[in-house]
């Protein structure tokens, strides 16, 4: 597991990449097919870090991506996607760490998501303290609505 900073990301195509990488498998499984169009519209609305190493051996090595936008006192985690290379290694753990703290800096009190039921995302969130909400259906399953309240958590970075 490494160490990791947030850093800007100003490369779209790069992002869509990963994201669409990533997310294909799922995709398939859901019956759902890749949105380009959505993708480029959403890009200015939500901020965009790249997920890097602080590892002195890799330090600025990108493992991946996240994306959320604010309203009111929630972050809305819109993407977080680690490099096909680097899943299984704690990143995705680490990022939501990041997040929360970042979102604590920003005044929210609660981070929400949505995820595609059976992916490793949802698992992952579960793990971390995310609640169900809602869910609506797809051809192939359900996205889950999740919810964490930052009650409690502190900023101690």
């Amino acid at each position: 597991m490494s160490s990791l900073r947030l850093a800007p990301c100003h490369e779209a195509e790069r992002a869509q990449c990963l994201v669409r990488d990533n997310m294909a498998a799922d995709y398939r499984r859901h019956g759902l097919e890749w949105d380009a169009e959505g993708f480029h519209s959403r890009w200015q609305q939500w901020c965009w870090r790249w997920l890097e190493s602080v590892e002195q051996e890799s330090v600025g090595q990108r493992l991946g991506l996240m994306a959320w936008n604010i309203d009111a006192q929630v972050l809305y985690l819109r993407e977080l996607h680690v490099y096909s290379d680097r899943q299984g290694r704690g990143v995705g753990q680490q990022a939501l760490a990041l997040v929360e703290l970042e979102a604590l800096r920003l005044g929210c009190r609660y981070i929400r998501l949505r995820v595609l039921s059976g992916s490793r995302a949802e698992a992952l969130y579960l793990r971390h303290g995310y609640q169900q909400l809602r869910r609506d259906p797809t051809p192939g399953g359900w996205v889950l609505g999740m919810q964490k309240a930052l009650d409690g958590l502190e900023l101690t970075a």
